[in-house]
């Protein structure tokens, strides 16, 4: 009897532990970046400025410094630039907050232009895969929608 439940407990023990490795490494098994996000990028280089500055998750900040030579808070070489943890975390924040005006502030902070905001995938800044809280960059005292396609929305930061 006890070697079943032995076995039993096991086998549980086993199964959530395969559940979370699934759910943890589910993200980086797919195309981290869209087509759609890719094709922002055309957008990008023929609106914006080349000193434009950019809120965006790694993966965001990666591709548009590659795409469009602009600069991002996270992403590109920024692992260089002044406090990078800060600059995860706050990047982070920028899209897990529901607070429009918190995102403004950390935007500000940086002095971002435009946020880069990706509508079917998770943000990675650093600290592990988010949602993304959309609903905050609609607040039109703070950000301005200028580009959307069926995977990003690029947000102007009002200032």
């Amino acid at each position: 009897m006890n070697k079943i439940l032995v076995v039993a407990i096991f086998s549980v023990l086993l199964i959530a532990g395969m559940y979370q490795v699934k759910y943890q490494t589910d993200p980086w098994l797919v195309q981290v970046v869209t087509q759609g996000e890719l094709d922002a990028t055309t957008w990008i280089n023929e609106n914006t400025s080349p000193d434009d500055k950019f809120a965006a998750d790694i993966f965001g900040g990666e591709l548009i410094m590659g795409m469009t030579t602009r600069i991002p808070i996270v992403g590109g070489d920024w692992a260089n630039a002044p406090d990078p943890m800060q600059r995860m975390a706050d990047a982070e924040r920028i899209f897990t907050t529901t607070s429009s005006s918190e995102a403004f502030e950390i935007c500000r902070k940086y002095n971002c232009t435009y946020v880069f905001v990706p509508l079917k995938r998770q943000i990675h800044a650093g600290y592990g895969w988010k949602d993304v809280e959309v609903d905050k960059f609609s607040d039109t005292n703070y950000f301005k929608l200028v580009y959307e396609n069926q995977d990003v929305r690029i947000y102007r930061v009002i200032y």
